[in-house]
């Protein structure tokens, strides 16, 4: 049985609320001023063991388990004790947590960590307990009632004991919408015999990657130390030579694209990040002639010496200096160089960038139809980055060719198996993963000179496939991105991209998949909408509404509705937001840190503390939401106040209960506008 669970700790009371998933049972216990469950606990906890059970909460693994494991580990345990312990998980650097986590096999009870599986302990996916509660629309959003550190009264721990509950419930929400990667998990763990439990799903398909070619090649990921301790392989280096690693197929026919090449050819990196960005005109060679660039400057005090031209032209070879006459006749000096921003070129009015993660480019605020005349076809790479390395035999050093059979074995048993099957959906995990983790330097895959192969070949390769498609009469790029590109061209011209795209296929041994789009609304690179001929609608960035993380934004969703019925459907965005009935649609949330507070002021400047995470909605009779922060060092008595959607009124909206139909249509429109109108 699994059974749900959340602790509160304060220095004089400490509550654990426990449920089972069946809804049948629930339990709290408490240790403070008022009450003494410990016996009750323990006893508990003794069934649990004893039954096999699980628990199951958010970041157990990580703050509440270790302060279970401590209760159960020491006698005579005070909310003092169990506060202190707490604060010590809280405050420890990150280095430090880890001496806080309990060990699988050293827990007295198994321990499902729904935050884990979710992969919220990586930085750009972080995201709390009530930013879910926000996203599953639940009807009541609770943050801590109370200030962490204080004594509490009675009265207060009745409170506590109530949110405490509160999160029992909304945890057990959220472990019902992850049933299915709790089942995965586990039908994973029976067939190989491994704790897949808590893994997220890039370290899945790293791990079993990692376990098959451990089966395959002993210690090729791991050497044994004395002792028992285990070592990661890895090939590190001191730098990459960029000309090294362009694969032999690569060639163009057009400067733009070559001078792309000899300028790669030319690069020696010390480290894979930001090695593509801030490019100096004078370090481009005849790169610079198809780049597009930026100016920058930099104001001289006084008109310039001949020492003060020297030093800046030995910063600058190619800049040049400009006088500014002002107003008052006075000359302003200033000197100016160009950048590229990012590695780039320009064909035919399209712009390639480069960077480390892959290529990117797009036309620019434009609704795209296919017709009777043309056709918009999409050209994607299957399984892009695994099969470049399989095909080319692309491999971490320290992990020889063999990786790359093993590397094809996996990806043929994906294909053995039917989409939707965990099988399936592992050994995706596995295929794609190992580019990612050759970047990182806690990875048996480490290895820069195979990361910066990877990428930059598969750049070229699909620049290779641009340049050749750039010669059908009437194509017009579109987009191209990490691993396929969008094309428009006439239809009496379709087979001529399929003659290529087939020829490109046989140079580079990869496969391409095709689709076609009946409509294409794009924003930029980062923000469209696609329409492909069965009707169902790709979506991206801004206009995207519908299966979206749980670690991502999800207020106000009946914008990029709206916006999506009017560019689709040729729908009207006031009419469609007017008519809209799903209240959630129209709520937004905000999040502020303890050191700083969240009011409402109202007209009359009356301040109304509000908790820190925050849900609302825009409404014409509603007040202004005001971020407080601390002050600035520099005027330590003075707040700083900001304001969040500065220019409306707005209504919180915590408890479901509290929203009315007051809403000011008037912001929803026009934030769906700005979606409308940038591609009119």
């Amino acid at each position: 049985m699994d059974y749900i669970y959340d602790l509160e700790t304060y220095p004089n009371c400490f509550t654990a609320a426990v449920g089972s998933v069946d809804g049948q049972e629930s339990w709290v216990f408490e240790i403070s001023d008022r009450r003494n469950d410990e016996k009750h606990l323990r006893q508990f906890l003794k069934k649990l063991y004893q039954n096999k059970d699980r628990m199951v909460g958010f970041n157990n693994v990580g703050f509440d388990y270790p302060i279970l494991h401590y209760f159960l580990t020491n006698k005579n345990v005070t909310s003092e004790c169990l506060y202190e312990k707490a604060m010590q998980i809280i405050t420890a650097d990150d280095d430090e947590k880890f001496n806080h986590l309990i060990s699988p096999n050293k827990r007295f009870i198994q321990q499902l960590d729904l935050y884990l599986i979710h992969h919220f302990n990586n930085k750009a996916r972080a995201t709390s307990l009530k930013m879910l509660e926000f996203n599953m629309r639940s009807d009541n959003i609770e943050d801590l009632p109370f200030e962490p550190g204080r004594n509490l009264t009675f009265d207060e721990m009745e409170t506590l004991v109530e949110y405490n509950k509160h999160d029992v419930y909304q945890t057990y929400l959220f472990y019902e919408k992850s049933l299915g990667a709790i089942e995965f998990r586990e039908k994973l763990s029976q067939k190989y015999d491994r704790d897949f439990m808590n893994h997220n799903d890039t370290k899945i398909g790293k791990d079993y990657f990692i376990m098959k070619l451990e089966q395959e090649m002993p210690g090729s990921c791991y050497r044994q130390l004395p002792g028992g301790a285990r070592k990661l392989n890895q090939t590190k280096r001191e730098y990459v030579d960029l000309g090294d690693i362009v694969l032999s197929y690569v060639h163009f026919e057009r400067p733009e694209f070559q001078s792309v090449v000899e300028w790669l050819q030319t690069q020696r990196i010390t480290e894979t990040k930001g090695v593509f960005s801030d490019l100096p005109e004078e370090n481009l060679g005849e790169l610079a002639k198809y780049s597009t660039m930026l100016t920058k400057k930099k104001k001289f005090k006084d008109k310039p010496s001949q020492e003060d031209l020297d030093e800046f032209y030995k910063e600058h070879p190619k800049g040049w200096v400009e006088e500014k006459v002002l107003k008052s006749k006075k000359i302003s000096y200033y000197g100016m160089w160009r950048v590229a921003k990012n590695l780039n070129t320009v064909v035919d009015g399209f712009q390639f960038d480069f960077g480390t993660g892959g290529i990117h480019g797009s036309v620019e605020s434009q609704v795209i139809n296919s017709d009777d005349e043309n056709v918009i076809v999409d050209l994607d790479v299957a399984s892009y980055y695994p099969n470049l390395a399989i095909s080319n035999r692309v491999y971490p050093a320290h992990l020889s060719e063999n990786f790359c059979d093993i590397y094809q074995d996996v990806y043929m048993q994906r294909k053995s198996y039917a989409k939707g099957t965990p099988e399936n959906a592992m050994m995706k995990l596995a295929l794609n993963g190992v580019y990612g983790d050759s970047n990182s330097k806690f990875s048996p895959f480490y290895d820069p000179r195979y990361t910066m192969a990877i990428t930059i070949n598969g750049q070229l390769s699909l620049c290779m496939l641009a340049e050749d498609l750039f010669k059908i009469e009437g194509l017009e790029m579109l987009q191209i991105n990490t691993d396929g590109l969008t094309v428009r061209l006439p239809r009496n011209r379709k087979h001529e991209l399929d003659g290529k795209a087939k020829h490109w296929e046989e140079i580079t041994k990869l496969e391409l998949e095709e689709a076609i789009y009946t409509k294409m609304c794009i924003r930029d690179v980062n923000n469209y909408l696609a329409v492909g001929e069965d009707g169902k609608v790709k979506r991206k960035g801004s206009y995207e509404y519908d299966g979206l993380g749980w670690h991502q934004n999800q207020s106000s969703l009946v914008i990029p509705k709206a916006a999506e019925h009017a560019l689709i459907k040729g729908g009207d965005v006031e009419q469609f937001i007017r008519k809209h009935t799903d209240k959630f649609d129209f709520m937004l949330r905000t999040k502020v840190p303890r050191s700083s507070r969240l009011v409402t002021i109202d007209e009359d400047g009356e301040e109304t503390l509000q908790q820190n995470i925050c849900r609302y909605y825009i409404s014409k009779e509603g007040e202004k939401l005001v971020k407080i922060m601390p002050p600035l060092p520099k005027d330590p008595e003075k707040e700083r106040y900001i304001g969040i959607d500065k220019e409306w009124n707005i209504k919180t909206c915590n408890n479901v209960k509290d929203f009315r139909w007051d809403i000011d249509y008037d912001y929803y429109i026009a934030e769906a506008k700005k979606l409308v109108d940038v591609l009119k």
